[in-house]
């Protein structure tokens, strides 16, 4: 059944590769206690399943392999969408008070693997490709296998040594971050946000939490002392923190100014944080459930940090809410998103989510830097035109003192990518990548050339290998393990940061975010977010490279 299966995909072409991509991405999104394989890894792994039994590239080509291949285009859209995505963020995350920090912890995840992977190859005897392949799976980094397989003499040892230490060093991590802190008696909880419980005057529990988000809430008017004076004269902004943006009182619903009187009955919609909305229900009433409040509610609009004057400020500092009675709802910091509490610090090329009246978000727009556009439609020219140098610029040859030196195809898409979506910035030039188009291009890209290449490492699995497996697992769980531990000892008593800053540090060097969940949940806060953004908006560029120098050092 096997054989007739394999004979109908030869008869169509490029229908191997789409069921290799299909049933790889399905199996990547298994997840076995919050561990999943990824796009990736899945598609590896059917790959070299497909291609040891006997499905070849030549034959997903109708018999004959082009000199361009579906994998090559997944392969220079995936390297310039690494670069694309990590540019706007890629300089700021070096300055800051604390940013540098995070992004020495995770380049040194980086470097440390570097240097084991070669120390690895010279007491087993690893070729280039199989010690580029065990920096890759010891890394879970795609962008290392993606930037060695241009180098690479033997692409079934590169293809082969990433699956077999891909999964220890996706699950490896996972198990540090849940091991480690508990044996060294470390909480990844402390110095995150924090919260204390009291008790009220009728014995309801009360959570005061220092620093929290701002929310919505529905109260209704209970106390008669309140009632019948204008909001200005009550001062309710200034007594707890707090503003109401909306009164429905019975089938009216009335946008609240400062002339608005309050009646006994009356539902207020109130913004504010937790600490500030509990103090606002001690002094007007009960929180109570309004969906048409709810609906009411103005859709949130989105907002680029592009000021100067504002970077580096917290959203306590920039006191939006009190000054323009608008509130931020999300901070959309490269591909994570960020909890707005009081202390976090905006960042340019930040996106956040801004809810208010229609003039008082454009005044927020206007000091924070500009709107996103909000149709959906993609300049493809940035793409189709960066591709396109990326590829001439990795094609150039320099010769300095007699060497010659070329970026290669893969450094050519990630320089191109960088400084085009870090210029982009500041050109004028209005170049609209929604965030879900940038998602599809680099996931899709990746995809076709794993299952590509998987597929020739898969029909070389089957001739046999000229490497011992056991050797390679075990240097790709010392490559996992060993810098992780070094970064770690590196960032807690070196660069004196709080632990859940360097776990989120290491975990964006080594571009997992996987692993970033895991620190989150054993930390209960979303503030790992932060460190991992910084470090990987770099680390995710040095991690690139480090795939081509491995080759080049071992050779």
């Amino acid at each position: 059944m096997i054989d007739s299966v394999l004979e109908l995909l030869r008869q169509v072409p490029l229908s191997g590769l789409m069921v290799v991509v299909t049933f790889g991405y399905l199996f990547g999104r298994l997840q076995w206690r919050g561990v999943s394989a990824g796009p990736a890894g899945g598609t590896l792994a059917i790959a070299l399943l497909c291609g040891y039994l006997g499905l070849t590239v030549e034959s997903i080509y109708g018999g004959v392999k082009p000199a361009l291949t579906v994998g090559f285009f997944g392969f220079a859209l995936y390297i310039y969408s690494v670069g694309f995505d990590a540019g706007p963020q890629f300089f700021t995350s070096l300055r800051g008070a604390r940013g540098w920090k995070y992004v020495a912890v995770g380049c040194s995840v980086v470097v440390f693997a570097l240097a084991l992977t070669a120390a690895s190859a010279q007491v087993f005897g690893f070729d280039s490709s199989t010690a580029a392949g065990v920096l890759a799976g010891g890394l879970t980094s795609a962008p290392t296998y993606a930037a060695a397989s241009e180098e690479a003499r033997d692409a079934a040892h590169l293809s082969v040594a990433f699956a077999l230490t891909y999964p220890f060093g996706l699950v490896g991590l996972v198990l540090l971050i849940q091991i480690l802190p508990r044996f060294t008696r470390t909480d990844l909880s402390k110095g995150t946000v924090s919260e204390e419980e009291t008790s009220d005057e009728k014995g309801r529990t009360r959570i005061h939490r220092q620093g929290s988000p701002e929310l919505t809430r529905a109260f209704e008017v209970c106390r008669s002392d309140v009632c019948g004076k204008p909001l200005k004269d009550l001062d309710l902004t200034h007594r707890t923190g707090c503003f109401i943006s909306r009164v429905h009182r019975g089938e009216e619903v009335l946008m609240a100014d400062a002339k608005t009187e309050l009646r006994l009955g009356d539902h207020l919609l109130v913004v504010g944080r937790l600490e500030e909305l509990q103090t606002f229900e001690g002094i007007v009433g009960e929180e109570v459930y309004d969906a048409e409040l709810r609906e009411r509610l103005p859709a949130p609009r989105r907002v680029q940090v592009a000021s100067r004057e504002v970077a580096g400020k917290t959203l306590k500092e920039l006191n939006l809410m009190g000054r323009y009675r608008c509130m931020i709802q999300k901070i959309e910091r490269g591909n994570e998103v960020i909890e707005p509490t009081a202390e976090v610090r905006l960042n340019r090329h930040d996106v956040v989510e801004v809810i208010g009246q229609s003039d008082a978000v454009r005044a927020v727009a206007r000091e924070l830097g500009r709107f996103v556009p909000s149709g959906q439609a993609t300049d493809i020219a940035i793409y189709a035109g960066g591709i396109l140098l990326g590829v001439l610029i990795g094609g150039m040859h320099v010769r300095p003192f007699g060497l010659d030196f070329s970026p290669g195809q893969a450094g050519g898409l990630l320089i191109v990518g960088v400084v085009l979506s870090w210029a982009r910035q500041f050109s004028g030039i209005s170049v609209n990548v929604p965030r879900a188009a940038r998602h599809l291009v680099r996931d899709l890209g990746v995809l076709l050339f794993v299952g590509e290449t998987g597929l020739a490492a898969g029909q070389a699995l089957h001739d046999g290998m000229r490497f011992i497996l056991w050797q390679v697992v075990v240097a790709g769980a010392l490559v996992t393990v060993v810098p992780v531990l070094i970064s770690l000892m590196f960032g807690r008593y070196l660069l004196k940061l709080r632990p859940v800053d360097v776990w989120g540090s290491v975990c964006g060097g080594m571009t997992s975010s996987a692993a970033l969940g895991a620190v989150k949940r054993a930390s209960d806060s979303n503030e790992p977010a932060v460190s991992y953004a910084a470090a990987f908006a770099v680390a995710s560029v040095i991690v690139t490279v480090a795939g081509q120098v491995v080759i080049r050092i071992i050779g």
